[in-house]
C-alpha cells in the first residue's frame, strides 16, 4: 500500500473534496438529470443520464448518481458513475485558490466518515499540481491520501512549488 501523509500535500493537491467554500454548505443543492427514481422507504435515490449537481461553487457531473440515506434521512453514501466519460467533481476550496478538479469512473463519498474514493482512472488537479492513480482514498479528518497497490498501477504526483 502506498500511503502519503503530508499535511502540505493535502492542502496543495487535494485540499478537501468534502469541503469547499464555507458558504457552499448553506446553499441549496440543485440536481438535474434525464430521469430519477426515489425510494423513500429504502432511502435510495437514483439520478440517470446527464446528471449535474450544483451547490454554490461546488459542482458534479456524471452519467449516473446514487444516494443512500439512513433511517434519519441523512445521506450515508453518494456514488457518481462516469460511463460515457469520467465523473467530474470540482470546487473552489478558498476564494483565492484555483479550482480543484477530481475525475474518475467512480467517485464515492461517505459524508459521515469524511471519506472519498476515486476509482478507475482517478485524477485530482489544482492549478499545475496533480495526483493520479487507479484508486485514491482521501479522508478529510485524518488528512490522508491512500493509494493501494494494484496490478501494474502507480501513483503519480506532479507538484509545482511556485504555484
Amino acid at each position: 500500500m502506498f500511503r502519503i501523509r503530508c499535511k502540505w500535500m493535502i492542502f496543495l493537491i487535494l485540499p478537501t473534496l468534502a469541503h469547499a467554500l464555507p458558504e457552499d454548505r448553506l446553499q441549496r443543492i440543485h440536481i438535474t438529470s434525464d430521469s430519477s427514481k426515489y425510494n423513500y422507504k429504502t432511502g435510495t435515490n437514483e439520478f440517470i443520464g446527464n446528471v449535474k449537481a450544483d451547490q454554490g461553487s461546488t459542482h458534479l457531473t456524471a452519467d449516473r448518481l446514487v444516494t443512500k440515506s439512513n433511517a434519519q434521512h441523512k445521506i450515508q453514501e453518494i456514488i457518481a458513475y462516469g460511463i460515457n466519460q469520467r465523473a467530474h467533481y470540482w470546487t473552489k476550496p478558498k476564494i483565492t485558490d484555483p479550482e480543484m478538479h477530481a475525475k474518475a469512473n467512480i467517485i464515492k463519498y461517505y459524508p459521515q466518515q469524511s471519506n472519498i474514493s476515486l476509482e478507475q482512472v482517478a485524477e485530482v488537479k489544482q492549478g499545475e499540481n496533480s495526483f493520479q492513480g487507479e484508486l485514491i482514498h482521501y479522508n478529510s479528518i485524518d488528512q490522508t491520501i491512500t493509494v493501494p497497490k494494484l496490478d501494474k498501477s502507480h501513483a503519480l504526483i506532479i507538484y509545482n512549488p511556485d504555484k
